[in-house]
């Protein structure tokens, strides 16, 4: 069962339908055109309880791909999930390590961590489970809006110094998991796994991106993470747009020293998640350069 259909939510609906054992029902608060074949809609409403238990009625997993801003309506979906008899609930994370002291009192994960705690709670006195999936970065994401390389301006925004790797998957990959755990249920029951392909710093992917671009000048910024932090905290005091903020802390979370953001591989070997290789690491950046020609 399949809620959220935003870029990651499509991409675990058709994960789970391509691997034909799941009945999958999409839980959208608008009629929607693009429901793929072989999974079912249903318009919700958050604040109605019995249609939200209606929807969820027979389903054994809620899968949760909430954007941010819409995090604390997981709440409500939790409440219906117990009283529908849910068995596992994978809140919407895909980020940072929260399960890191450090992360968890990043404030632009606050909603995120209260979800978590209520999972907790409900878990403890109602016999539903949760996994939470954390990817950190997400390579593609990342590429395609600048944040780690930008392949349109040929320009990379070197945080801290773009020397320390950190943990990178693909959106697709991060689907993949979802499928992964809901068929491991034991193993990851009622706990967080950390998943990635690659632990690569940005001065790697710099020079990744010369060889597979080799006609780029490329610009080199580098972005003190403390005070990058500092700015979005000033523009936040003269009602500047949060945004900033939140970009902020999400790159000091996933870029900075001290946020468990390098993972092992343990998870994936549990989850059969496959290691990227540099030559398919090229070929992403060569593609994404592509489309700025």
């Amino acid at each position: 069962h399949s809620q959220g259909t935003g870029g990651l939510g499509a991409l675990v609906v058709q994960r789970l339908l391509q691997a034909g054992r799941f009945n999958i029902t999409i839980l959208s608060r608008r009629q929607r055109g693009d429901v793929p074949h072989g999974a079912k809609l249903v318009v919700i409403d958050y604040n109605d309880q019995s249609s939200l238990v209606k929807a969820l009625q027979g389903q054994d997993a809620i899968v949760s791909a909430l954007s941010r801003d819409a995090t604390l309506l997981q709440l409500p979906l939790i409440d219906a999930g117990v009283i529908a008899g849910v068995k596992r609930f994978v809140p919407s994370e895909f980020g940072g390590n929260l399960q890191n002291p450090n992360t968890r009192q990043l404030p632009n994960y606050k909603n995120k961590v209260r979800v978590e705690e209520y999972l907790e709670e409900k878990a403890k006195t109602h016999g539903i489970t949760y996994t939470y999936i954390y990817n950190n970065v997400f390579l593609d994401w990342s590429i395609e809006n600048g944040m780690l390389i930008d392949l349109k301006r040929h320009h990379v925004p070197l945080y801290d110094g773009g020397e320390r790797a950190i943990s990178l998957t693909r959106m697709p990959t991060a689907a993949q998991a979802v499928e992964r755990v809901l068929t491991h249920h034991a193993q990851t029951k009622n706990r967080s796994v950390c998943i990635h392909e690659v632990c690569l710093s940005q001065r790697q992917l710099l020079s990744l991106a010369k060889e597979a671009i080799p006609a780029a000048k490329w610009r080199e910024e580098h972005v003190d993470l403390q005070k990058l932090e500092q700015v979005a905290k000033d523009h936040g005091k003269q009602g500047v747009p949060n945004i900033s903020l939140f970009h902020a802390f999400a790159v000091k979370g996933g870029f900075g020293e001290g946020y468990g953001n390098q993972f092992s591989d343990a998870d994936n070997k549990l989850l059969g998640i496959e290691p990227l290789s540099v030559e398919s690491i090229k070929e992403i950046l060569a593609d994404g350069a592509k489309k700025h020609e």
